[in-house]
């Protein structure tokens, strides 16, 4: 048989998208019409909590590694700084850092009010005149996506911490550093069990409200996704997963939350609620499982939804590098609070 000329390229009868060259019918490669059409098909990213007792560098790893990925845009649900505080310099300086690194990104990010970020009146006040909304809704290809407020409205210091002033909870904090620094498997000790348990999401009348809005308007959609910071369905007697449950009902959706820094997926109604791991903050369980640093890749498919959670310590761009996994837990940890007060943006 003679030889075809190499640059006698044909295009493929299975897939017009492929020009290959001129072979018999055994090929060194498969079915070409087996490659899909896909007009509708994306990927997001998510970050998860960065706060919490941040640890330097991770969430800005996390950054450089989603831009790896190139998704369509990038969803961070919650926990950017540290809170906690009614002082407006600290506030300031605190989004100035997270902002300085989210700047990074080369794709749009869509942010989730956590309670370090909205944990009380002050900072509540300052995240609407940043950013305007605390819930909102987008359609992107025939898919809604839902971003809600679990902390509407934020507990006062009393509530969260049985009746003690405000001076007394941030010298709580404080100790809770200290202990998080000097010893972490003492402070995992403290925290590990109360993660399992509710978590106290809130979710006011006239939000439920808009959420059943937002989803009657919208029920033509292929899939659904709703973010939130606190995961509401930890506590499955809440008013807040009872409603939001009813409201989602027999429609294709997925739920992600975080807050826990440790990754869980339940599936609730035949759906993926998902609890996400961390992105930087303070590890709280000395369990293997769901105990990584992490960013979540989300593809629609033609075949319905794709996850995949990406383990930081095992990426690498072109540049490469030495794989030396080191548990988060030994690396140092801070405060994300200015050094010296900053002026007002």
């Amino acid at each position: 048989m003679a030889t075809p000329r190499p640059t006698a390229f044909e295009t493929s009868p299975a897939n017009p998208d492929f020009a290959v060259s001129p072979l018999p019918d055994q090929r060194p490669f498969t079915d070409l019409a087996e490659t899909p059409d896909r007009p509708e098909e994306f990927t997001f990213a998510l970050l998860s909590d960065r706060t919490g007792f941040a640890r330097e560098g991770v969430f800005e790893r996390a950054v450089e590694m989603t831009n790896l990925f190139n998704p369509d845009f990038v969803v961070q649900v919650g926990d950017a700084i540290e809170g906690y505080t009614e002082n407006l310099n600290e506030i300031w300086g605190q989004w100035r850092e997270y902002e300085a690194i989210t700047s990074g990104l080369n794709a749009p990010l869509f942010r989730t009010p956590g309670n370090h970020d909205v944990s009380n009146e002050v900072m509540r006040t300052e995240w609407l005149r940043r950013y305007g909304a605390l819930h909102y809704a987008w359609r992107y290809r025939d898919v809604l996506f839902v971003v809600l407020d679990t902390q509407d409205p934020p507990p006062s210091v009393e509530e969260m911490t049985h009746g003690m002033s405000a001076e007394e909870f941030s010298a709580l904090l404080r100790k809770m550093h200290h202990n998080v620094q000097e010893d972490p498997a003492e402070f995992i000790a403290s925290q590990k069990d109360h993660i399992e348990g509710p978590m106290g999401a809130r979710f006011s009348e006239s939000q439920l409200a808009w959420i059943r809005e937002v989803l009657a308007a919208h029920h033509d959609v292929r899939h659904t996704f709703v973010f939130m910071h606190i995961p509401c369905w930890q506590d499955k007697e809440s008013r807040e997963f009872t409603d939001l449950r009813a409201a989602l009902s027999d429609r294709e959706y997925t739920v992600f939350g975080g807050h826990c820094h440790n990754y869980k997926r339940e599936v609730i109604d035949g759906r993926d609620w998902i609890r996400l791991g961390s992105t930087g903050g303070v590890w709280v369980t000395d369990k293997e499982d769901g105990n990584w640093d992490h960013i979540t890749l989300v593809s629609l498919t033609r075949n319905g939804v794709k996850i995949a959670n990406i383990v930081l310590e095992g990426i690498f761009g072109a540049e490469g590098g030495a794989f030396d996994y080191v548990k988060p837990l030994a690396e140092p940890m801070r405060l994300a609070t200015p050094a010296e007060p900053a002026p007002a943006p």
